[in-house]
This record gives structure tokens, sequence and C-alpha cells, in this order.
């Protein structure tokens, strides 16, 4: 279960347009900006350094299938 996030399988943080980030539940329009912005990220703990991304809201994404592109689903 994704907790406070909806269906992201198979989207890619690091390449997935504004818009289509913000249509995962729990992401929203800040979120989204703040993903583009401190793009790429290497690591699921770089994106927990992003304001406004803590550890469960991370972790949340993790389980609903988001991916950080090649090999970032761990």
């Amino acid at each position: 279960m994704a907790g406070a996030i909806g269906n992201a399988d198979g989207v890619d943080l690091n390449k997935a347009s504004e818009q289509d980030l913000q249509r995962v539940g729990g992401i929203g329009e800040e979120r989204a900006k703040r993903i583009v912005e401190n793009r790429p990220f290497q690591s699921w703990e770089d994106l927990k350094k992003v304001e406004g991304f803590n550890e469960k809201l991370v972790e949340d994404l993790k389980q609903s299938g988001a991916t950080l592109g090649e090999g970032g689903r761990a």
C-alpha cells in the first residue's frame, strides 16, 4: 500500500514532466516543481534532502512504483 500516494507505477522522477508529477497523489504543484528544480536524483536519499520530502513520503513514493530512472527503484 502506498499510503497517501496514489499509483505512481513507472513514473520516473528524473524525467517526468511537472504536469505528470502533479497527477501522482501526494505530490501536488509545489512538490512537483521542487522535484524538477532539484534533478537529477542519484538516490532516494537525494530526494529526502528536498524541502517537503521526508522519509515517509519518499518511502511511499518508492512503494507506489515511482522510479529514479535506471536502477532507481532500490
